[in-house]
């Protein structure tokens, strides 16, 4: 239980560093981004045991149509209006996250950015728990996904939208 918390925490973390950097940079408060990052460790880590728990419970099926089913609820639940919604509320607070006046403030942006982030990412991960977390390959190509997906577009980036 405690590698496959740790492996789905560590999957997670890089995909949340354009956040981190924008809260550190925005906030100027490093207990404030230590904060953020181990609610947001702690989230995953959670996600992964649960997964781990569900993993021994139920038996997933090896087979092709189990992985295509995967991969089929992976980009529906990428295409639903709260997985977009979710995605765009991450995007917004990598491109300009909140300023934090104390460590309150810290706690309420870590929850909503882990929230957001479970919310657009969850079409993946139950893909990657069918397909195979054991799989390194795997969850380094879900990470990547994940990162692209989460990563703001480049017309939020234009001149005028960072002050």
């Amino acid at each position: 239980m405690i590698v496959m918390a740790a492996s789905m925490a560590g999957m997670m973390v890089p995909t949340a560093a354009p956040f981190f950097f924008a809260y550190g940079r925005d906030t100027r408060r490093p207990a404030a981004v230590v904060v953020t990052a181990v609610i947001y460790v702690a989230v995953w880590a959670g996600i992964g045991a649960l997964a781990y728990f569900a993993m021994g419970q139920i038996m997933m099926p090896s087979s092709l149509v189990a992985a295509a089913v995967a991969i089929v609820f992976a980009a529906a639940w990428t295409l639903s209006p709260l997985s977009l919604r979710a995605r765009k509320i991450c995007r917004q607070m990598c491109v300009r996250a909140p300023r934090a006046r104390g460590l309150r403030y810290a706690f309420r942006d870590a929850w909503t950015y882990a929230a957001c982030c479970v919310a657009c990412s969850a079409g993946v991960m139950v893909a990657l728990v069918v397909l195979g977390m054991s799989n390194a390959w795997l969850i380094v190509a879900g990470a990547a996904v994940l990162l692209a997906y989460k990563l703001p577009n480049r017309s939020a980036l234009g001149a005028g939208s960072i002050r």
